[in-house]
């Protein structure tokens, strides 16, 4: 059970960092919400392997900011079947990067 627990923190790591960086790079001065979701999916699949499946990674904007959302859940138990799992649940939002005179 401790291992399990110790895995769930660290997918809980690397889905935060996921959207703290989809939040960066979408922020960006000239950037998107659909490069953000991108740069976010990519540091999920290399973090999690095909582990990466059980994360979502959902984002808006507005015209100061970008939210993304982690919402997922990682197994206890063997497989990623099982019916019992902690929740991988997170918000990150950054102001959007503005030049102004």
């Amino acid at each position: 059970m401790s291992v399990q627990v110790g895995l769930w923190a660290y997918a809980d790591n690397i889905s935060l960092a996921a959207a703290q960086e989809a939040a960066r790079a979408a922020s960006a001065q000239g950037s998107d919400l659909a490069h953000g979701l991108e740069v976010g999916n990519a540091l999920l699949q290399g973090g999690l392997g095909p582990s990466a499946q059980l994360v979502t990674l959902t984002g808006h904007e507005d015209t100061t900011s970008v939210t993304i959302d982690v919402s997922g859940g990682w197994p206890l138990g063997l497989g990623t079947a099982s019916p019992l799992s902690l929740p991988l649940d997170n918000q990150v939002r950054m102001l959007k990067q503005v030049w102004a005179p």
